[in-house]
């Protein structure tokens, strides 16, 4: 018998979002699927197009920025190419605490291309921002310690729900839904955070580029010998969290090692690598 297959697509700024997708494609695949995950920083339109068409059903996976998807992830789903027979979708986010509708609210865009959202589930994860926003939120934040452990029994609980038929949304009830009291101000706001935010600090930068490479929207380029932040940034924090001299900083701080150790979050597992989800990884 064959098995169903699920390509996983998914963005992660830092490491949580691709964690979940591994270890979903694994619990799947103990089961009747075959599932492979996909960086979309990896793969042509071309070969996202070729994936769904083979695909029984598709899988997509993104951090919530404020109840929101990420811009490039906003991007990819527009491009999804429309199907002519209902195609089953499964989508899952990271979070810190609360996203109330972030993976379902991208449900009229889909159904409109042919696909029907009948897994939507939220997994909390490691709080990912170590930048120093003052006391209050920097407080607030390192009180962030979401388990990796809890989020594994909520992704085994999700491929059997997939195995057996069953559909979880979860976003769909009239509380969830408040999630774009979250989503509407940020978007309103998001072009002023786009540039501006994160700058290199020449002093500490040591020319290495790895910034540049990481960047998912190319909005790193070296100026005169020093990477420079451009105006389209969509605030994943990867340049941030993996800049091997901590030389960038936010609202012209540097990353402060008292409230979040000895240095910003880098993933959920010490074997991950942003490298790994960019193209021409080294």
């Amino acid at each position: 018998m064959n098995k169903i297959n699920i390509p996983i697509f998914f963005f992660s700024g830092t490491g949580n979002t691709w964690w979940v997708a591994q270890h979903l494609a694994k619990e799947l695949s103990k089961q009747k699927f075959q599932a492979a995950t996909y960086s979309i920083e990896q793969v042509s339109q071309d070969q996202v197009n070729h994936l769904v068409h083979q695909g029984d059903m598709i899988a997509i996976g993104y951090p919530i920025y404020g109840s929101d998807a990420p811009l490039n992830i906003q991007s990819f789903i527009t491009a999804l190419p429309k199907q002519d027979r209902t195609k089953p979708m499964l989508v899952f986010v990271t979070q810190a605490v609360w996203s109330g509708d972030g993976a379902y609210f991208i449900r009229p865009e889909v159904e409109a291309k042919g696909y029907q959202i009948r897994w939507a589930v939220h997994f909390n994860m490691p709080n990912n921002i170590s930048l120093d926003l003052g006391l209050v939120f920097n407080t607030l934040l390192s009180l962030l310690h979401a388990k990796p452990a809890n989020a594994r029994k909520r992704i085994t609980k999700l491929a059997s729900r997939v195995s057996e038929g069953q559909d979880w949304i979860m976003g769909r009830s009239p509380f969830f839904s408040l999630g774009w009291m979250q989503r509407i101000p940020v978007r309103k706001a998001f072009d002023k955070f786009q540039s501006g935010v994160l700058e290199v600090n020449p002093d500490r930068c040591n020319r290495c580029e790895r910034c540049v490479r990481l960047c998912p929207v190319d909005n790193i380029q070296m100026v005169d010998g020093l990477p420079r932040h451009k105006d389209h940034c969509i605030l994943c924090l990867r340049c941030f969290n993996y800049c091997p001299p901590l030389a960038i900083e936010a609202y012209g701080k540097p990353f402060n090692p008292d409230w979040y150790g000895e240095e910003p979050y880098q993933g959920p597992d010490p074997e991950f690598k942003p490298e790994l989800l960019i193209k021409n990884n080294a």
